[in-house]
């Protein structure tokens, strides 16, 4: 689970220089002792913050606000999703999700979203001192909330993870009739462990919105000795689609001790070789950013003989 930065409240006997005058007045600063405020009475250091990615900063500001709650709040939705390091297909919100008891809710709280869905002691874990929903009870969380692209993301990413999908089924609760049910159900069926990222997983869930037939995922293929295994394969079509990202060229885990320039060598001769393969037409190269643009996406596709709908669905919420 992801952890958040060292943070700093002001002390109620005001030592050691942690008065909530002198906390602010650093906060207002420029200097090397600068502090960053991150929720009410809490603070971080300027140098830890500016160093910190965007889901540990956002973390930190989940630790900052819960870490001040009552005991009946429980840090859920996407704030539980980033703790417990699982992706989302957009920006971190601004927001903190919190689960609460119905006598607790209360609207227009800032800087916070209040749900009122119970959440049983099974589907609770504490990390840091603080309560969050399971990752099985998030990833529900995520899908009743109707956006399937979103649910499969995350969903994908917590069976990748070796959770079970009927744990994940179970935390749904209530019946098909109930309402968000039904589509949430459907995304959950519609998430695939094999999916190796969260722009596969995306990719899955808007090829399904252009109406294109169900490829396969992961599919191996052998040239010269060599195992080669691609994103999507549409074999009646002998089209294979590979989904890129600038990670690919720029994270130690992908480079492996290459430079870019050679990661760019190895994939163009990989390139290659698969177009030596019986039955393998095209190759089409797509990015996480030509996901949003299903217009453009759908004349690429077209053109490498893949079958799309006329006017692509626009809205996942159609999906199921």
């Amino acid at each position: 689970m992801e952890t958040p930065l060292a943070i700093f409240r002001a002390s109620p006997l005001q030592d050691a220089g942690r008065s909530g005058a002198t906390l602010r007045r650093r906060a207002a600063s420029d200097g090397p002792d600068r502090l960053v405020r991150v929720g009410p009475n809490a603070f971080v250091r300027g140098a830890d913050w500016d160093a910190a990615g965007p889901r540990r900063r956002y973390v930190t500001r989940i630790f900052a606000r819960l870490g001040r709650r009552s005991v009946a709040a429980v840090g859920s939705h996407a704030s539980a999703v980033a703790v417990h390091g699982l992706p989302l297909p957009g920006p971190w919100p601004d927001d903190v999700h919190l689960t609460v008891p119905k006598s607790h809710y209360r609207s227009g709280t800032r800087g916070l979203v209040l749900h009122t869905r119970p959440v049983p002691s099974a589907h609770l874990v504490e990390h840091g001192g603080v309560r969050f929903t399971s990752v099985a009870r998030t990833v529900a969380d995520i899908a009743l909330l109707g956006d399937v692209r979103t649910a499969v993301v995350v969903a994908d990413a917590a069976l990748r993870a070796g959770v079970e999908r009927a744990s994940i089924v179970q935390a749904l609760g209530g019946t098909a009739k109930d309402r968000g049910r039904a589509v949430a159900t459907r995304a959950v069926e519609l998430a695939d462990p094999r999916s190796g990222s969260a722009a596969e997983s995306l990719a899955r869930v808007v090829f399904r919105e252009m109406g294109l037939p169900k490829p396969v995922l992961q599919q191996p293929f052998v040239v010269g000795g060599r195992r080669y295994e691609v994103d999507f394969w549409f074999p009646e079509q002998g089209v294979i689609v590979e989904v890129d990202g600038r990670a690919k060229y720029t994270q130690e885990r992908f480079l492996a001790g290459r430079t870019a320039d050679q990661v760019f060598i190895d994939e163009k001769r990989r390139h290659e070789a698969l177009l030596t393969v019986p039955g393998v037409r095209r190759i089409v190269r797509i990015e996480w950013r030509d996901l949003w643009d299903l217009d453009a996406l759908t004349r690429r596709f077209r053109a490498a003989g893949l079958p799309c709908a006329v006017r692509p669905v626009r809205s996942a919420r159609g999906v199921a």
